[in-house]
């Protein structure tokens, strides 16, 4: 397990620190997420919308308003600020109805493939069991890539049996986007 942890630390950053759980700090707004619009007394402005893929929702008198990235105070704030000319003293909450917009994906040999919504920590060990753990076909090897921010692509090899024996002492947390290959 030593030599997966050093492995996994010496690819640029590939896993987090191992062991320990990682700080999701406050929530942004994802692509894909559900939000609920509420203008205090304005009814017909009150809104379910989905974030488009483009990262922006759109909403009467606010126009085409971008939400992705933001927290929902932030979001808040800036819708406030587009109201202010039509409606005085507008009251603007915004609520996180679904997260949908950060995902991982576990593919090959595993019971039920493809994308799974990130809604919390994960492990690798958590992700493979998501999508029903190894098939009779399922080899020891695990590929982990992730896409780095500079635009490169980190790939690891772990064993699945050193996973599953060790890694309560030093899990390997995913993030959004991260693949999980079972050859």
């Amino acid at each position: 397990m030593a030599g997966l942890l050093a492995a996994c630390a010496g690819s640029r950053g590939l896993s987090e620190k191992a062991g320990e759980r990682p700080d999701l700090g406050e929530y942004h707004i994802g692509r894909e997420d559900v939000l609920e619009v509420v203008v205090w007394h304005e009814p017909e402005l009150t809104r379910v919308v989905p974030v488009r893929p483009d990262g922006r929702i759109s909403l009467p008198l606010a126009g085409e308003v971008e939400a992705a990235g933001k927290t929902p105070a932030e979001l808040q704030s800036g819708l406030t600020k587009a109201l202010a000319p039509y409606i005085q003293d507008a009251a603007v909450a915004v609520l996180v109805r679904e997260i949908n917009g950060s995902r991982i994906f576990v593919l090959g040999e595993v019971t039920k493939p493809g994308g799974f919504a990130l809604r919390g920590p994960m492990t690798v060990v958590q992700a493979i069991a998501l999508a029903g753990g190894r098939t009779e076909f399922g080899g020891d090897d695990v590929y982990w890539t992730r896409q780095q921010k500079d635009g490169k692509t980190d790939r690891v090899r772990l064993s699945y049996d050193d996973l599953v024996k060790g890694e309560a002492a030093g899990a390997l947390w995913l993030r959004g986007g991260d693949v999980l290959y079972v050859p």
